[in-house]
Order: C-alpha cells, then sequence, then structure tokens
C-alpha cells in the first residue's frame, strides 16, 4: 500500500498525481479540466476564511495519509471557478475529509442541525459547514444552499441522506433533482471506496485503512434539459455508481487485489 503523503494542494498551485493511474500535470484520463464563470478560486468565503480552510485541510490530509493513506483520482473534472454541487456516495464521517482533500477548491458542507452543539457547531462552520434537518433539507437549507453556489462556491451534498448500513449506495432523495433545477450549476459526482470499511456506522473510533476518491465528469445544466425529475435523480446516481466503481478499483490496486 502507497500512502499519498504529499500535502493537499493549494487553490493557486497544481495538485500532484495521486498513484499510478493518476495522470500528470496536464494531462487526465477524464474528459479534461473544466472552466465555468468568473469567480475567484476561493468562491464565497473571505480570504482569512480560506486560509483557515487550507490549515484545516492540511492537518486532514496529513492526519489521512498517515492513518492508512489516501489518494485522489478526477480531480481536474472539478470546474475551476463557480457554483457546484458536489454529490457523493455517503460511507463514513471520514467521507468529508476525503472529499475536501481531494481538489484544490475548498468545499460548503451541508450537515444534519443536531452536530451544531456549542464548540463543534462552531468549528463545522468555520470550514463551510451549515445546518439543514435531519429528515430533509427543507426552505431554510435549500436557501443557504443556493446562496451559496450563486456566490461561486461548491456544495456538498450526500443524495442518499445518511450513511450506508452496508457499504452500498442505496437509492437518493428526490429532492436532489429540485435542488439541482433550481441552482442551474454543473453537478460532479465522486465515488468513495474504503471509508466504510474505515469507520463504518456502529464503530466508535476509526481503524487503519486505504482511502479513495473518484471525481467523475459534470452533469452540465444543459445535460438535463428535458429530463423528468426522475430521471435526473436516476442519471445523478448512475454517475455516482460508475465513479464507486473506479474508486473501488484504484483501491484493489492499492491493496493488491
Amino acid at each position: 500500500m502507497n500512502a499519498d503523503a504529499t500535502p493537499p494542494p493549494d487553490d493557486d498551485a497544481t495538485p500532484p498525481p495521486s498513484g499510478p493511474d493518476a495522470a500528470p500535470p496536464g494531462r487526465d484520463r477524464s474528459r479534461g479540466r473544466v472552466r465555468a464563470g468568473r469567480e475567484s478560486p476561493q468562491g464565497d468565503r473571505s480570504r482569512l476564511a480560506l486560509i483557515w480552510y487550507r490549515l484545516v485541510r492540511a492537518l486532514a490530509a496529513t492526519w489521512l495519509a498517515a492513518f492508512g493513506g489516501w489518494r485522489s483520482t478526477g480531480w481536474r473534472n472539478m470546474p475551476e471557478t463557480g457554483g457546484v454541487v458536489l454529490v457523493s456516495n455517503h460511507l463514513s464521517y471520514l467521507d468529508v475529509f476525503i472529499l475536501g482533500v481531494g481538489v484544490r477548491r475548498p468545499l460548503n458542507y451541508v450537515a444534519r442541525s443536531t452536530l451544531f452543539l456549542p464548540v463543534l457547531g462552531p468549528l463545522i462552520r468555520s470550514i463551510g459547514g451549515f445546518p439543514i434537518q435531519r429528515e430533509g433539507m427543507g426552505a431554510s437549507g435549500m436557501k443557504e444552499t443556493l446562496k451559496r453556489l450563486r456566490s461561486g462556491g461548491v456544495v456538498t451534498l450526500f443524495p442518499e441522506g445518511t450513511r450506508s448500513p452496508d457499504g452500498e449506495l442505496k437509492e437518493l432523495k428526490p429532492g436532489i433533482a429540485l435542488l439541482v433545477a433550481r441552482a442551474a450549476v454543473p453537478v460532479v459526482p465522486a465515488g468513495l471506496a474504503g471509508t466504510f470499511r474505515a469507520w463504518p456506522r456502529g464503530r466508535i473510533f476509526p481503524r487503519p485503512y486505504p482511502l479513495r476518491v473518484h471525481y467523475g465528469p459534470p452533469i452540465l445544466p444543459e445535460d438535463l434539459v428535458g429530463l423528468e425529475p426522475r430521471a435526473v435523480t436516476a442519471l445523478i446516481r448512475d454517475r455516482i455508481a460508475e465513479c464507486i466503481e473506479e474508486a473501488r478499483r484504484g483501491l484493489a490496486r492499492d491493496l493488491g487485489a
């Protein structure tokens, strides 16, 4: 197993390749880098908030590298600027960390309101998290998500609604289609592998295990024109599933399987 101990990529630098299947700078096996919008790379946060985010990301990347190793592929599929919805499968509490260290841009996170306790809440907010109700996004969550997207930020969503109990991708909540329709921004699918083995539901503490994340080509607003909400949800789920398979293949190579 080769742990990627390279510090996380900076927002004004090119991320290094992360493994034998990752392309060198200037080339990627995906469709290439996507450009969108004219906002600055930090999107919806101040320079001070961006510095703090980079520091937390660096600490997370270092810890993940030492804990079991992590690799990121397909990161060039993330648009360089402009609002983006990042959707992924949800396996573990580790998911938000590996998704964040795998791309250059800072992420915003949707988190259930019960996590916003006196100490934990301010920390979550400081790195871009904001609360939603456990039973669904609701009007306030939708408003805040759209606000951050329209400010040029990247908002991370787990459209299954909760962590998978068995490590497999479940059906997506139908609300994702409404959000995507209202946002009218690229949707980047991602697939995670290894985080379920490292920290599944019911386990108190995580255990060392290599982690993988793969980012797929974005689904553009024009790709969804004329599609019914069910078709939009199905398309997003299919793209996430493809990313999961790519991440699993990479993880199998890491483990020598």
